[in-house]
């Protein structure tokens, strides 16, 4: 049986107009990019993200087109203490997976073999949202990690629906070859639900590569054009 979209509810990010709208007065722009996506070195797709801060929300948004398959929009909205707010997936035009915070719970309708289904987690389970083979979430995720209690912390696969733990195993001083150059980095390695990646960071915070060996991929920032 074919999974049926759920309805929105007015909440959908325009995803590809944020990209590239100006932003609105006095925010500011926490990283914006466009990363070449590889699996076992092979170039497969590309995802272009945004990252801001605007009164007392932080946004993050991002395009994700991998060959032979539909487009994927994601939009999320954090605190300051970048915790999650809301949340969203659309595939094509289906939201495979939408999210709410409230008080002490976060709540997902997400799409199923028959329909629509719920389900509710306690706040203190969703320190964090990360999508495997969505690199801008590993931005976030190294950001509040670095903050956490001995850098660890609960974070939720949404499209999984599954609680794991994080945590930040290790950093140190490496570079990223970009293009024709080299451009000096902070090597994060994490363990998410037991698995290990690697998170690079440049000066600025920005997002420059990220690599899941458990899942043969990479993400590496586009030579910026011109």
């Amino acid at each position: 049986m074919r999974k049926r979209a759920l309805r929105s509810k007015g909440r959908a990010l325009a995803v590809s107009v944020l990209l590239l709208s100006p932003l609105p007065a006095g925010a500011q722009e926490l990283d914006a990019g466009h990363l070449q996506i590889h699996v076992d070195g092979r170039r497969v797709g590309s995802e272009r993200f945004r990252v801001w801060r605007a009164g007392s929300t932080v946004n993050a948004v991002a395009r994700i087109e991998i060959v032979q398959r539909p487009a994927r929009e994601v939009g999320l909205q954090m605190d300051p203490d970048l915790l999650p707010m809301q949340y969203e997936v659309e595939e094509g035009r289906s939201v495979l997976v939408s999210g709410e915070r409230f008080a002490d719970r976060v709540r997902f309708q997400f799409a199923t073999a028959g329909g629509e289904g719920w389900k509710e987690y306690m706040v203190q389970e969703v320190g964090a949202i990360v999508e495997p083979g969505v690199a801008h979430h590993y931005l976030l995720l190294v950001r509040t990690l670095r903050e956490a209690p001995e850098g660890r912390l609960d974070v939720l696969l949404p499209l999984a629906g599954r609680s794991v733990p994080a945590r930040l195993t290790g950093e140190g001083p490496d570079s990223v070859e970009i293009g024709e150059g080299s451009v000096a980095a902070t090597r994060y390695d994490l363990e998410v639900d037991g698995a290990g990646l690697s998170v690079w960071l440049d000066a600025d915070d920005k997002l420059l590569r990220v690599v899941e060996p458990g899942a043969r991929r990479e993400a590496i920032r586009a030579p910026v054009e011109g």
